[in-house]
């Protein structure tokens, strides 16, 4: 099978979602650099600063899985790598297709 064939086969969608990131604040490393980091995110961009170790990031990535998949591997995978995130909260309702 060609290369072509196999990629015009696959479907991708994007996503885009508010999440809210919760931290050990004693962190000084940056939150949103460590969410780009992860797999099949494209974007992340700081909407709003909450203070002490929280923050709400706007988040954009692309997947094969539906939306809630996506978000909830997100979300596992920032827990799971960065000891420093102790919580991970997506806003169901701001999750849009692009």
């Amino acid at each position: 099978m060609k290369l072509l064939q196999l990629l015009t086969e696959i479907e991708c969608k994007t996503y885009e979602a508010m999440v809210k990131v919760v931290y050990k604040d004693d962190s000084t490393t940056k939150i949103a650099e460590l969410m780009r980091a992860l797999p099949g995110v494209t974007t992340v961009t700081l909407a709003s600063d909450l203070g002490k170790g929280r923050q709400v990031l706007k988040v954009k990535l692309i997947s094969q899985k539906s939306a809630p998949e996506a978000f909830n591997s997100l979300k596992n995978n920032a827990l799971s790598k960065y000891s420093t995130i102790v919580g991970v909260k997506v806003a169901d309702k701001t999750i849009e297709e692009k």
